[in-house]
């Protein structure tokens, strides 16, 4: 601010002072006058204070006693201090520079239409006065009371606000400032920037022009970032190669070639990925050695087999051997190829009848020799032989053993024990105990009665089960006026299992036990067990140890480990028990006179989950034993593990579901091979073995526990059975395993098995030679003949379930001998 001149005038006690000044800056909130402007400041000489406040430019002139008039809507800016620190003992009151005007008649005509857009201009207006028209009234004429109004007009020259139209012009540009990245993330590429500017210098006002051009401004330059990466690329494959030399030595064959290829084209740099795929690629080629190569001979198909012996009796039931052969011609070996392998001949051995019946005396064939007590010069129903020689478990005389069971103290009205007997005819059935067994035991287990043909079931008192390492006198002798088949059931609660029982000529002088690991050694109820009872009296019987684990078997304060023996001398049907919280599978039982032994578990699983039970089974003695056996599937949703127990050393062959394992097992040991519910397990040996199947539920919810079952051996296999299935269990089963040719001839109740009956069946080859079909049959509890009409033997296995339950056993487990 720039003050131009200052004069004063003194009238009535006020000092009026005019300044006139050039246009103020510094003050955003200023209003624009034309330059120069002029104010008049009325001071009173006894006023040290003002009000600062602005007032509008068009009240200044109307006001009669003026205090302070400002051209500015705003405070002076704090940047004036030192001006305003000057006259701020003249600007006590401002009042528009107008009145100065109004004293010399003076007013500018302009605007400023560079900047600010405002100016002045000459103008006249009309000023208008109102009053009151009064006279004295009232008490003493001391008060004045109105008497009318009046109005006054007049007009005067005054200078008045104009504005103008003020053109928008660009102020400076802005700095440049990146807009975009580079446009490579490597190597050389480019970049943009960007700079700005704005209509501000000054800004449009009053309907003027807005600046003409770009706003914004924009440029390229160069930007690098670091090498890129370059992948590699195949070279092209180089010419073939011989990589091999011609397959064959005779005939036509192939040869190997190989070609390479290089990743250089171009080679990885600065991290490119490498070429993928192969730097060497193989090819084949026909080639020939000009000479003709052997062909191995190939085995055409068996003719049909046919008698080559006549029947080996002259009366009655004998055995012929029929005969099947089949010629290597497709293809026949030539050019010194191999003959084929095998037999080229088969023979098998089936019963045949001369439908002559046997005379008492006279027969050239019967009087060479004694016929068996069981075929009159031909074997009975139930065994298989030529007359001189029958096989099978069916007989007269049975010694029984009941081992302990588990006690389900829950469902003690569901403990029991049976014998049943499957007869083909009326019979008398006997039944003796020991003389030292106890009177009252003796006259509820003594008795004598006829029995009908088909299934007969035997209760046996409870307290006729045998205790762990007591001699005592339950042996159980069973006498029938005819041959029937017999087996033993011991059912405690949700814990049971059976056993063919042999006849008494059967029993032999040594066994090997078979059993099971205990679930846990902690609880007694998993105990492996093995039983024994005499046949006859003076009987000396020999324990040769043989305990899982180098453990210590305690008996009369006496220690007991493997190797270690343990004699007895017994009488007729006295018997004793072993058991241990280990296994005892290997444990060999010698006597002097012939006994039955029997083995298994008091109560025992094989998963974690189910329930314990009993597992039993009569062993036969170690004269029985075979080499070859088929392990047929158990029960649907049903594992399986099956155990061999080696006699002598023993070199095992195993073939599972195809596949064949090896193992030679030393004696008294066993080895293991765990089956699933659809697996058929062969069993091949150079010595005799004892094999065990037990059958474990794969379900968590009533699917059946447990059982243990005796495999009989290919050799004892018989043609015809009759059997006893128990009644009450939910499901039970028959299993056949039969060579594959005689399937059509099997029989059941003298009728073809029917199909809708037959629950799995399978396939699998013992040799090359010959194949066999297993079938798992669901039948319904009583009595079972089965048999095959053309005489072909077959294996037999008698098993079933009911709720968290199981049980099993052998058709038949003796081989071939005089009987």
């Amino acid at each position: 601010m720039r003050i131009i001149s200052v004069w004063a005038l003194k009238a009535d006690g006020l000092v009026f002072y005019c300044l006139s000044f050039e246009r103020v800056s510094q003050c955003d909130r200023c209003f624009n006058f034309p330059r120069p402007v002029s104010l008049m400041i009325l001071m009173h000489a006894s006023i040290t204070k003002f009000d600062t406040n602005w007032v509008s430019r068009d009240h200044y002139r109307e006001i009669p006693a003026i205090t302070a008039v400002v051209a500015c809507k705003g405070r002076v800016n704090a940047a004036d201090k030192t001006m305003r620190t000057h006259i701020s003992l003249l600007l006590l009151v401002f009042a528009l520079c107008e009145l100065t005007s109004l004293a010399t008649g003076y007013c500018r005509n302009y605007c400023d239409n560079k900047y600010s857009g405002y100016g002045t201009r000459p103008c006249t207006k009309t000023l208008t006065e109102k009053g009151q028209l009064t006279r004295k009234c009232g008490w003493l004429w001391r008060k004045r009371c109105v008497t009318g109004y009046y109005t006054k007009y007049k007009s005067g020259y005054s200078c008045c606000p104009t504005t103008c139209r003020v053109d928008g012009k660009w102020g400076g540009w802005s700095s440049w400032s990146r807009y975009s990245s580079c446009s490579v993330t490597c190597g050389a590429g480019s970049e943009r920037y960007k700079r700005w500017r704005n209509c501000n210098n000054p800004t449009p006002k009053n309907g003027g022009r807005d600046c003409s051009g770009q706003r914004y401004s924009y440029e390229y330059r160069n930007c690098y970032r670091s090498k890129c990466p370059i992948n590699g690329g195949w070279s092209s494959w180089k010419p073939w190669q011989s990589a091999s030399a011609c397959s064959v030595t005779c005939g036509t064959g192939s040869k190997r070639f190989t070609s390479t290829r290089s990743c250089n084209n171009p080679k990885p740099q600065n991290g490119g990925r490498g070429c993928s795929g192969k730097t060497r690629k193989y090819g084949t080629k026909r080639c020939s050695t000009n000479r003709g190569c052997p062909v191995d001979g190939g085995w055409g198909n068996w003719t049909r087999a046919s008698a080559s012996t006549p029947c080996s009796v002259t009366c009655g039931v004998g055995i012929q051997v029929y005969e099947k052969q089949r010629s290597c011609n497709r293809p026949t070996p030539k050019d010194g190829g191999k003959d084929c392998r095998g037999v080229a001949t088969q023979k098998r051995k089936k019963t045949c009848s001369t439908n002559v019946a046997c005379p008492e005396k006279g027969s050239i064939r019967c009087l060479a020799r004694k016929c068996s007590e069981y075929g009159n010069c031909g074997c009975s129903f139930g065994f298989y032989g030529d007359g001189f020689t029958c096989t099978g478990s069916r007989g007269r005389r049975f010694l029984v053993l009941f081992m302990e069971n588990a006690v389900d103290y829950y469902n003690k009205n569901r403990h029991f024990s049976k014998i049943h007997i499957a007869s083909r005819k009326n019979a008398t059935i006997t039944i003796k105990t020991s003389k030292s067994l106890s009177p009252k035991l003796r006259e509820k287990m003594n008795k004598s009665f006829q029995i009908q043909n088909g299934q007969t079931e035997v209760d046996v008192a409870i307290a006729m089960r045998t205790l762990d390492f007591k001699t005592e006198h339950k042996g159980i002798l069973v006498e029938t006026s005819e041959t029937v088949s017999l087996f033993a059931m011991s059912f405690d609660g949700y814990s049971s299992d059976s056993s063919l029982i042999l006849p008494v000529e059967r029993l032999g002088r040594r066994y090997i036990v078979g059993s099971s690991a205990p679930y846990s050694p902690d609880i007694s109820d998993y105990n492996s067990q093995v039983a024994f009872v005499a046949a006859e009296d003076n009987t000396v019987v020999t324990v040769t140890f043989n305990i899982a684990d180098g453990r210590v078997l305690v008996f009369n304060n006496k220690k007991y480990q493997t190797g270690h023996k343990m004699e007895f001398d017994m009488k007729q049907m006295e018997d004793f028990q072993i058991s241990h919280n280990r296994d005892l599978t290997g444990t060999v039982i010698e006597s002097s006179k012939p006994i039955a032994v029997f083995a298994g578990n008091k109560c025992n699983k094989l998963k974690r989950f189910g329930y314990c039970s009993h597992l039993v089974e009569q062993l036969p003695p170690t004269s029985n034993l075979d080499k070859t056996f088929i392990v047929a599937p158990s029960l649907r949703k049903t594992g399986g593990m099956v155990r061999v127990v080696a006699n002598s050393k023993t070199n095992l062959q195993v073939i599972v579901n195809g596949t064949t394992k090896r193992a030679t097992v030393e004696k008294t040991r066993h080895y293991d091979v765990a089956v699933n519910d659809n697996s058929v397990t062969v069993i091949k040996s150079n010595a005799g073995v004892l094999v065990l199947s037990f059958a474990v539920r794969l379900g968590r919810r009533t699917a059946g526990d447990p059982y243990m079952t005796l495999i009989p051996g290919l050799e004892q296999y018989i043609n015809q059975y009759y059997i006893a299935v128990p009644k009450g269990y939910d499901e039970n089963f028959l299993t056949v395993i039969i060579p594959s040719e005689a399937k059509s001839s099997l029989r059941l109740n003298s009728k073809p098995v029917s199909s809708g009956s037959v629950v799995t069946e399978a396939s699998v080859n013992v040799t090359a030679e010959a194949e066999y079909v297993t079938m798992v049959i669901e039948v319904a509890g009583g009595a079972h003949q089965i048999e095959t009409t053309d005489g072909t033997r077959f294996g037999l296995l008698i098993h079933g379930r009911g709720r968290e339950d199981g049980y099993g056993y052998a058709g038949n487990m003796v081989s071939p001998g005089i009987i």
